[in-house]
C-alpha cells in the first residue's frame, strides 16, 4: 500500500464533507492525544497499530524513563492534549506536527481478538478479566447464547457477535476494536501525516524525518507477521452474514484510509461461498 503522506488527499476530503457539519468537539477525547512541547508533536495512539512502539519513543523524546507498563505511565508522564485550555489547544492544533497510524481493519479486529481474549499478557490483568466476563454476561443476556459467563474461553465468533451487539445498540466500541476515525477523528483534527501499519518501517522513518527528529530517536526494525494464516484460521469461523456487519461497522476506516474489501479476506469469502 502506498503511503498516504499528506492525509488531506481529495478521498479523505471527499469522505469528510460527507460527515455531519454540526459535529460537537465535545465528542472528541482530547486526554488521548500525546503532546511534546519540546518537538511539537501531537500524536493519536490506536491499539494494535504500533501504538506502544511510538509511545515508547516519545517518552525517549522528552528523556523519560519508563518503568513497567507503557499505557499506564504515559497518562501521567507525558503530556495530553486535555490538559490545555481550548485556547491553548487550538493554537496547538494549528503550529504542530500531527500523525496517526492506521492499520487494515480486519487484521486490527483480530489483532485485538488475540490480544484482550488469548493473549498471555492481559490474561491475567484484572480489569480484562472482568471485562471478558462482561462480555459474556452480555452475550447471554442480549444475544441468547447458552454459554457459561464464568469461562473464560469466548471465541473469535462468540466475540464477533458481541461487537456486532453492542454496535446495533449504539454503545461506543472498546478502544481496541473501535473504529479508527471514531478515535482520532481526522475530519476535524487535520492531520499532518498519516502512516499505514503495513508499511510501518518506511512511514515512521518519514515521519521521523520531516519531524527533525530522526537523528534523536531510532524506530525499532520491524518485520510485519503474515497474517495470512492466521485471518484464514479466525474468520473461516465466521458467517458470511457476521462478515458483513463488521464490513459495515468499519465500512468508513476502510474509505477513509484507503483499505478496499474484501482485501486480505478475499481467500476466506471465497471459501464460505463455496460451501453454501
Amino acid at each position: 500500500m502506498t503511503f498516504k503522506y499528506k492525509i488531506r488527499s481529495k478521498l479523505m476530503q471527499e469522505f469528510c464533507d460527507k460527515q455531519a457539519k454540526d459535529f460537537d468537539a465535545k465528542h472528541i477525547d482530547f486526554s488521548r492525544f500525546i503532546v511534546s512541547e519540546k518537538y511539537k508533536l501531537v500524536f493519536c495512539p490506536l491499539p494494535k497499530v504500533s501504538c506502544t512502539v511510538w509511545k515508547t519513543l516519545l517518552a525517549d523524546l522528552e528523556g523519560i524513563h519508563i518503568e513497567n507498563d507503557v499505557h499506564k505511565e504515559v497518562g501521567y508522564k507525558l503530556n495530553s492534549l486535555k490538559k490545555y485550555s481550548m485556547e491553548e489547544r487550538r493554537n496547538i492544533l494549528k503550529t504542530y506536527t500531527k500523525f496517526m497510524f492506521v492499520r487494515e481493519p480486519f487484521e486490527r479486529f483480530l489483532s485485538a481478538y488475540r490480544d484482550c481474549f488469548e493473549g498471555w499478557y492481559k490474561g491475567g490483568d484484572a480489569f480484562w478479566k472482568r471485562y471478558r466476563q462482561r462480555v459474556r454476561e452480555y452475550l447471554v443476556k442480549n444475544g441468547g447464547l447458552r454459554i457459561d459467563v464464568d469461562a473464560d474461553n469466548t471465541t473469535f465468533e462468540e466475540f464477533a457477535t458481541y461487537v456486532v451487539l453492542t454496535w446495533r445498540n449504539g454503545e461506543k466500541l472498546q478502544i481496541h476494536w473501535r473504529q479508527m476515525h471514531d478515535s482520532c477523528h481526522p475530519c476535524h483534527i487535520k492531520f499532518d501525516y498519516v502512516g499505514h501499519y503495513e508499511s510501518l518501517s518506511q512511514d515512521a522513518e518519514f515521519i521521523l524525518r520531516k519531524a527533525n527528529i530522526h537523528d534523536k530517536v531510532q524506530f525499532p526494525k520491524y518485520r510485519p507477521t503474515n497474517t495470512n494464516f492466521l485471518m484464514r484460521k479466525y474468520y473461516s469461523n465466521l458467517t458470511l452474514l457476521r462478515i458483513a456487519q463488521l464490513q459495515r461497522i468499519y465500512k468508513e476506516d476502510m474509505e477513509l484510509f484507503g483499505y478496499t474489501f474484501p482485501g486480505p479476506l478475499q481467500p476466506v469469502i471465497d471459501k464460505l461461498t463455496d460451501h453454501k
